[in-house]
């Protein structure tokens, strides 16, 4: 044991009167290994005798009859009997009565393909809170790891498709943790998630719901998520894309190493392991939420605020949180969509969607449009900028763009303005060639074999595949 650890503890506990939970906290350490630390030094604050003597009759009787006392109830049977004392000296003079006896598992053994293990992590890192989704097959010990912003429904989808993908398959069998994407409530029955569910018949596998404080029945992924924890511990990240990156590299490595219990590596046993294979139709990663759009034209949506066509403002409207970017909809008709950010109250606008209102109020358009355009994109508010140095009019060229917006998507649009900054050409008009080739309607293809812009093929009868069926 560290004896430099050790002495802090011990003068954290004696001399600061910390609790063993805070010399934990401020050691960084487990609230088991303080203990360990403060209990091996014979540390234990001592009880008066002269105080607890008179009852230890009674305290050894109690114990006897229900060995499952707790220290609080103990100290209210002995104010019946004058005890002057106070809980803390009865809980240290009860603690060798209530030590927890050591449990005993049976070792849970799998068949190649029987099931996989889930549970979500979460950390706290310099640059927010971040949910760990890990998925871990119960006989291959294939790990996969993904961190994400959040832990609803639509990052617990993405993170299941994502390791089926990388595992090429789906284990016949999914035990989770009571999770409120798997369960919704335990009593008087079981009540699964109806879109969990939705999800895990449209991948053909079982869910199986640990019972509540067995987290032995999932020991693996618990082991695993432990290791992970060590992980981002010793090492630091700069953003969660760095995470992710690192992360991955260190479960690759895991994935290649014999494992302590098989003896093999994991990444080998995954090609003995029998998984069902993935359906042709992927299924959509997403959470719907009801919303109404404001008078301004705008959804709010995790103190976010996303821009959809002023010309239905103040109507319902469903929101499609996807993990990358949401669709905003109303009556069933798409008509929004926006890259997702994980800031708070920021503004996602496209200009586009500023158009009719622009009409009702011309006498500041060209500079309204000029605002919009220059807050869309970090590359077109770098653009317009490069434009005025060299002498154009800012107004006029962001209202060029602007127009390019009613054919082409926003993110169409940054491309070609970033490939115009990459290039130094500070002109719309070449933007717009970008976008909308000029006389490529006018230009056919001419191949050098002239005959194959005259192929044919001839149709079969459909009752010649009869056979195959």
């Amino acid at each position: 044991m560290n004896e430099a650890l050790q002495s802090q503890a011990r003068h954290l506990y004696s001399i600061e009167k910390l609790s063993i939970r805070q010399v934990a906290q401020k050691l960084g350490v487990s609230r088991n290994k303080a203990a360990r630390l403060i209990t091996t030094a014979n540390l234990r604050r001592q009880v008066p005798d002269s105080m607890i003597k008179p009852y230890e009759g009674l305290i050894h009787e109690w114990y006897r009859e229900y060995p499952f006392l707790q220290a609080i109830q103990v100290l209210e049977r002995l104010k019946d009997y004058g005890f002057p004392g106070g809980y803390t000296a009865v809980k240290e003079y009860t603690m060798p009565f209530r030590k927890k006896r050591r449990k005993a598992y049976f070792e849970l053994d799998f068949l190649p393909g029987q099931e996989s293990q889930v549970d979500w992590m979460q950390r706290t890192l310099p640059f927010g809170v971040v949910y760990g989704f890990v998925y871990i097959l119960a006989f291959s010990r294939y790990l996969y790891v993904r961190f994400y912003h959040r832990n609803s429904m639509e990052f617990f989808l993405d993170g299941h498709i994502e390791a089926f993908r990388e595992t090429g398959g789906v284990a016949g069998t999914n035990r989770y943790d009571n999770l409120k994407s798997v369960v919704t409530k335990r009593k008087p029955d079981i009540t699964y998630n109806a879109q969990f569910l939705d999800f895990a018949r449209h991948y053909g596998f079982s869910i199986y719901a640990c019972n509540p404080g067995k987290p032995n029945e999932k020991g693996r992924v618990e082991r695993v998520i432990r290791d992970i924890g060590s992980f981002i511990s010793a090492n630091a990240f700069k953003d969660i894309k760095e995470l992710n990156k690192e992360v991955s590299l260190w479960r690759i490595e895991r994935n290649n190493r014999d494992h302590r219990t098989t003896g093999e590596k994991p990444s080998v046993l995954l090609k003995k392991e029998r998984l069902k294979g993935l359906p042709q139709i992927p299924y959509k990663p997403y959470r719907v939420q009801q919303a109404s759009i404001s008078t301004t034209g705008f959804v709010y949506f995790d103190t976010n605020r996303y821009s959809v066509p002023s010309s239905i403002s103040g109507m319902p409207c469903d929101i499609f949180a996807y993990p990358g970017h949401i669709e905003i909809a109303v009556k069933g008709r798409k008509i929004a969509v926006h890259p997702r950010t994980f800031k708070k109250k920021t503004k996602i606008e496209n200009p586009s969607h500023r158009e009719k209102l622009l009409e009702i109020t011309p006498n500041f358009k060209y500079q309204r449009i000029y605002q919009l355009m220059k807050a869309m994109d970090k590359n077109i508010e770098q653009f317009l900028v490069c434009t005025e140095q060299e002498g154009q009019d800012p107004l006029a060229v962001s209202y060029t763009l602007f127009k390019l917006l009613k054919d082409n998507a926003k993110e169409t649009l940054v491309s070609a303005v970033k490939e115009a900054l990459v290039g130094k050409i500070y002109k719309p008009v070449y933007v717009q060639s970008l976008l909308q080739p000029s006389g490529y309607q006018d230009n056919p293809v001419h191949p050098q074999d002239a005959n194959l812009l005259s192929i044919d093929y001839e149709r079969r009868d459909l009752s010649d595949y009869d056979e195959l069926i």
